[in-house]
């Protein structure tokens, strides 16, 4: 194995005394190619180009949906009991009053408040819900 290494650096050695790796020479085309480059300015793109290149780019990606009328649900049935389907249509019942007693809650506390009377209703029904958590 030593002896493989002394002939690889003997060949190395050999190359490097004769010149064979020469350092710090230039290519005259690499040269040429570089002061055209730093010459050049990049091309200066439109606002509207860039804008229709990213809504290509959305459009590419976005899903579609081959058959409308087909809607994915899931059926309880298939993975719960009977009784607990119950139980968890009485809760969701019940979260839906909570929900909707605060909400009234709210509407009475905070009328004519601009920012109240200026929040959406879904913004509004969205608090009143997470109140409940």
């Amino acid at each position: 194995m030593d002896n493989n290494i002394s002939k690889i650096g003997a060949s190395a050695n050999f190359f490097v005394q004769n010149k064979a790796v020469k350092k710090d020479e230039k290519d005259p085309k690499t040269e040429q190619k570089g002061a055209e480059q730093a010459g050049s300015k990049p091309q200066q793109k439109s606002p509207d180009a860039i804008f229709d290149a990213m809504n290509l780019s959305a459009l590419q990606n976005k899903a579609f949906i081959t058959n409308k009328t087909q809607v994915n649900t899931i059926d309880p049935k298939n993975y719960l009991s009977a009784d607990r389907i119950q139980d968890i249509e009485a809760s969701m019942a019940a979260f839906e009053a909570a929900t909707l007693d605060t909400l009234d809650a709210f509407n009475a506390e905070f009328d004519g408040i601009g920012a109240w009377d200026n929040m959406s209703e879904a913004d509004k029904l969205a608090l009143a819900a997470q109140i409940q958590e």
